[in-house]
């Protein structure tokens, strides 16, 4: 066995974990047939979408299928109601809804997103398979809805039975040494950014896998907002620019040191720092009671924070995700209307899935070539199974039974370590075509009909990725485009209650993980996402300084027509960032005199954005 798996590339685990989703599969749509539902292959696809490595996943990924299934099925009858089973409203409904789906999807993280998208798509397929036919669009939403819940429950308990227990994760072993290693680079004056690009690396590292970890349990991961709090305070504590690093300020801490010695050294090192540096004393004691926090909660699930950590949350994604789903919706909508094609709504519907699911991946583009090939795959094998091994079924069950030599097969595309991708989309599209009946005796044509209908969805997608791109370069765009959004926002005014600038501090530093995963990813590098987070970190706390330096009455005309010049010149910063450079290099010429220490604030500023211009650029 291990000589077959090695020769063909599969993954010896991850075929174990295919295997027994198969095999649930078939369960679930045999169980399907038995009760009695109208499209019991529904029940089987949930098992493979539902299909996730760690068993806190799947039960998030089920709960949220079932979530946005019965949702999404009330939302496509509402639709056919008030449409009147009219094609044109059908169309014009499911653009709106599944603009609003997609781009809710893009916005939200972890099940909430896969909701969102799943509420979208499950609306376009109860009101595109409903129409036409004589079946009750109530009893179509309903067999939709208990579909869901078969497939979910049948996968989450063979997941539950027969999966291998998930290793422990020793999370307060990891926070305790990424607090002890940047307190340590901190203490001993290191201004190596490739050291510090690593921390930060390490930093967004543990920041991904407490969504792993807190996976299964809603209470679990809104106590993860404990440690998300203190990741940010360290992400903070290392961008922080404004002051050279002591020597003095703590000696390296022991590996072994438990909270008593952690919260002993921040005091330390406050203490050290209060006469000379306040600004950094004042934050390495608020740091106390976030590590004590946060160690509590890494240790044994602890209390949970009053606030959660505000979040970057990808608008411009979103934007792009809804005009995606929505051109290709009315695209293949309009090809159906005006054609007339009877079989029209399945490639309408294979658009609204496919720009809708993927849409959150990082390079989807890319990742739709092997989806496209995959469908390919699953329509070849329906087309096989309609002609050829349907037509011997004598009973339904017969039918079912039938069905399943080609989802087992789908195991093995699905363990392969270059073409999972598109072993899903085999099972998936496969089983979208594979409804259980008899008489089977389809006419050849009107199955290739079908299946070039079905294939037309994943086509269409494609195409709506090739005409608005998306992949690791441009989700890095998107996030400095926010940021430097927001400076702009502050240079006019929108940040000037004390609030909304402590909201501002604390988002930037997420924005900071999303920035050097994405920068990692695209092969930017995390130096590049390091360097351009602490110019943009410092401009923004520059903006609100002389914000407040504006609205002071003993400060001179000519040093406020300076500060001036220098808020009007973020409006720039994308487009001609080196503007923005010569505007504070010549406002801290003027202060100098008068006001030193601001001056030597926008000296500082004025070179991170000089040395940073390209990443500022990225934004135009």
């Amino acid at each position: 066995m291990k000589a077959v798996t090695t020769i063909f590339d599969i993954d010896p685990a991850r075929l174990r974990f295919t295997a027994r989703t198969a095999i649930a599969a078939c369960l679930a749509l045999a169980i399907g047939t038995l009760i009695g539902l109208d499209h019991p292959q529904w029940a089987a696809m949930t098992v493979w979408i539902t299909a996730l490595p760690t068993r806190g996943q799947r039960l998030e990924r089920s709960f949220a299928r079932v979530l946005g299934t019965i949702v999404g099925a009330l939302a496509g009858v509402g639709l056919m109601v008030l449409t009147g089973n009219d094609p044109l409203g059908i169309i014009i409904g499911l653009t709106i809804w599944l603009g609003l789906c997609a781009g809710t999807g893009n916005l939200l993280t972890g099940p909430a997103s896969y909701t969102s998208l799943l509420t979208g798509y499950s609306a376009a397929m109860v009101a595109l398979l409903g129409y036409g036919h004589d079946t009750s669009i109530w009893m179509l939403a309903i067999d939709r809805m208990a579909t869901a819940c078969l497939g979910a429950a049948v996968g989450t308990i063979v997941a539950l039975v027969f999966s291998p227990k998930p290793q422990s994760v020793d999370l307060s072993r990891r926070v305790k040494t990424i607090m002890q290693i940047c307190l340590d680079h901190v203490a001993t004056g290191e201004g190596d950014g490739n050291e510090r690009s690593r921390l930060i690396l390490e930093i967004a590292a543990l920041d991904e896998s407490l969504d792993i970890v807190s996976a299964g349990s809603l209470g679990t991961r809104r106590k993860a907002r404990d440690i998300r709090s203190l990741l940010s305070a360290l992400s903070e504590l290392l961008l922080d620019t404004r002051s050279p690093r002591e020597e003095d300020a703590g000696e390296p801490l022991a590996a072994n040191g438990d909270q008593d010695d952690l919260s002993k050294r921040l005091r330390e090192m406050a203490a050290n720092l209060e006469t000379d540096f306040p600004h950094r004393a004042a934050h390495l004691r608020a740091m106390i009671p976030l590590w004590q926090r946060a160690n509590r909660t890494a240790a044994a699930i602890g209390p949970v924070s009053e606030r959660p950590v505000p979040q970057h949350r990808d608008w411009i994604g979103a934007r792009y995700a809804a005009l995606r789903s929505m051109s290709a919706v009315a695209t293949t909508g309009l090809v159906w209307i005006a054609t007339g094609w009877q079989l029209g709504p399945y490639m309408v519907m294979g658009a609204a899935i496919m720009t809708s699911v993927f849409s959150t991946f990082p390079n989807p583009g890319l990742q739709m070539r092997w989806v496209v090939a995959g469908a390919a795959g699953g329509v070849c094998a329906a087309v096989l199974s309609h002609l050829v091994i349907m037509p011997m079924a004598g009973s339904v069950m017969e039918a079912a039974l039938l069905i399943m030599p080609f989802t087992l097969v789908g195991m093995l595309p699905m363990a392969h370590r270059r073409v999972g991708l598109a072993g899903m989309d085999y099972n998936l599209i496969y089983l979208l075509m594979m409804n259980p009946h008899v008489p089977a005796n389809p006419e050849p044509g009107h199955v290739l009909l079908q299946a070039f209908g079905v294939m037309l969805g994943p086509v269409t997608a494609y195409l709506a990725f090739v005409a608005l791109p998306m992949d690791t370069g441009k989700r890095l765009d998107f996030v400095i485009r926010l940021m430097v959004h927001e400076l702009t926002s502050m240079a006019k005014g929108a940040f000037d209650k004390p609030e909304r600038y402590r909201h501002w501090r604390m988002r930037i530093y997420h924005r900071l993980v999303m920035l050097v995963r994405w920068s990692e990813k695209s092969g930017s590098g995390g130096g590049f996402a390091i360097s351009g987070g602490m110019g943009a970190l410092q401009l923004g706390n520059s903006l609100y300084a002389i914000r407040c330096m504006m609205t002071e009455s003993m400060i001179d005309a000519q040093s406020k027509r300076a500060l001036r010049a220098t808020l009007l010149s973020i409006a720039h910063l994308s487009r001609k960032p080196e503007r923005v450079v010569h505007a504070f290099t010549k406002a801290a010429e003027k202060l100098q005199a008068t006001y030193p220490q601001d001056a030597a604030r926008l000296t500082e500023t004025a070179a991170l954005v000089a040395a940073n211009q390209d990443f500022f650029r990225r934004a135009g």
